[in-house]
Parts: C-alpha cells; sequence; structure tokens
C-alpha cells in the first residue's frame, strides 16, 4: 500500500493508460482525483476506484487545464502525486499538416501538462511530492505521419527534465515514462493513411510473446514506481517501457 494516506492526480483517466493508472493507485490506497473530459467513462472509473474525485476538462484548453488541477488539490486537500496521461494522436502526412492540425497536438500533449505542473507545483512542493507525465518512444525516435504528435513528446520530456533541475532543491520529483506501442482504444482506432508506407511506422516490440504491444497496466506498474516512495532517489529520468522496441 504505497499510496496509503496520499493524494493522487490522473488526467485522462477515463480510458487506457489513465485508467490503468486510476486504478493501480486505488489498490495502493490513494485518494484520488480523476480528470478527463469524457464524463461518462470518467464517473465509471471513479465508481471502479471506491468513488474518486472527477474533474471533467478539455486538455486543449489550457487555462481550463490549470483550473481543473487548482479545484482537484483544493478538494483533495493537498496534492502528493501527479501524473499527466491526457493525450491525442493523429496521423497527417507533414506537407498536409494544418497550423491547426500542429496547434491542437501541442496544445493536448505539451501546454497542457505544462499548465497543470504550473498549477500544482505550491501543492506538489509542500508534500515533496512527484510528478509523472506520459511521454512516448516517439519523442526519442521520432515518427512518420505524426511529427507534431512526437515533438510534442519530446518536450514533455524535456520539460520533466527541466523542473527536476529547478526544483531540486525543494524535494519534488519530476520525472517521465516512454510507452511504445500500447493496446489502448486510440491505437486500435488508427486508420491507415492513403499513400502511407508501413515499412516506416512498424516497428513490433522485441520481447518474446508480446509482439502485439503492451498492456496499459504495464505503464501503470512504471508510473505508480516512478510516484512512490520507492522512486525517492529518481528525478529526471525517462523510463521507456516498449518491450524492446527501441533497442538498436
Amino acid at each position: 500500500m504505497r499510496f496509503q494516506g496520499k493524494t493522487a492526480l490522473v488526467t485522462g483517466a477515463a480510458s487506457g493508460i489513465g485508467r490503468a493508472t486510476a486504478l493501480r493507485l486505488a489498490r495502493e490506497g490513494a485518494r484520488l482525483a480523476l480528470a478527463d473530459r469524457d464524463e461518462a467513462g470518467l464517473a465509471a472509473v471513479a465508481s471502479a476506484c471506491g468513488d474518486a474525485l472527477t474533474c471533467v476538462y478539455d486538455a486543449a484548453d489550457g487555462d481550463a487545464s490549470a483550473a481543473m488541477t487548482g479545484d482537484a488539490v483544493a478538494r483533495l486537500g493537498g496534492l502528493d502525486a501527479l501524473v499527466c496521461n491526457a493525450g491525442v494522436y493523429r496521423r497527417t502526412h507533414f506537407t498536409d499538416m494544418s497550423p491547426q492540425d500542429w496547434a491542437t497536438i501541442l496544445a493536448v500533449n505539451l501546454t497542457s501538462v505544462a499548465r497543470i505542473a504550473q498549477a500544482a507545483l505550491p501543492a506538489l512542493i509542500a508534500a515533496r511530492g512527484a510528478m509523472v507525465s506520459v511521454a512516448s518512444t516517439a519523442g526519442q525516435t521520432g515518427v512518420a505521419y505524426a511529427a507534431h504528435y512526437a515533438a510534442a513528446k519530446a518536450g514533455v520530456v524535456a520539460l520533466m527534465k527541466s523542473l527536476a533541475v529547478e526544483f531540486a532543491p525543494t524535494g519534488a520529483r519530476f520525472n517521465a515514462v516512454a510507452p511504445g506501442r500500447v493496446k489502448t482504444a486510440i491505437t486500435a482506432g488508427l486508420a491507415p493513411l492513403a499513400g502511407q508506407n508501413d515499412a516506416l511506422i512498424v516497428r513490433p516490440p522485441r520481447l518474446a510473446g508480446r509482439v502485439d504491444g503492451g498492456e496499459p497496466d504495464d505503464l501503470a506498474a512504471a508510473i505508480a514506481f516512478l510516484a512512490s516512495n520507492d522512486a525517492l532517489y529518481v528525478t529526471g529520468a525517462l523510463l521507456t517501457v516498449d518491450g524492446g522496441q527501441t533497442i538498436g
């Protein structure tokens, strides 16, 4: 029960990695606030977690992201762990990518994380707490047909490292996880682009028996570790969870 008596906020909690993380933290004793734009999905997860607090917000709106965080911290009475998981992934040929496409992906996947971090900082510092952001192997290796997403996720890693340096004297910790292929509704629903070269995007995990990708629970375990006191000497780190997908 690593989170007994502790509070946590998880964004993007209605499905996938966020849902798995919320359930994991609840099992380990955390008192939770869960945030997402999917109100029905959020309510279902909150119930499964033992009536966690819920916060409905739009991650594309920076002001809404900050306000949601302030509300969650106030209702929880503090914050020991923050998990920024909310994100969006879209495939677009770079030559077809509009300024709005770029702005939306950056707003949800990077700017929202920064605004949430700013709003949560006083509480995290007071608790000597931990922030864990979900990045992606796309930010490490690049990815065809999603340059905006890869750029945003690389930015998330740089943001966590920068906060780790700036706020190390406070005892608050900032880390990221980088999932590779994970079986979620988002990845399952991806349709191929017209004219896409599959050889540019297919890079199966290497771990035996896991060639179709990881499970959300694999990421939840890594996130829970980084958010817990088991990782008190870990800050500014990127933990890649991809079944060996990015080896070599």
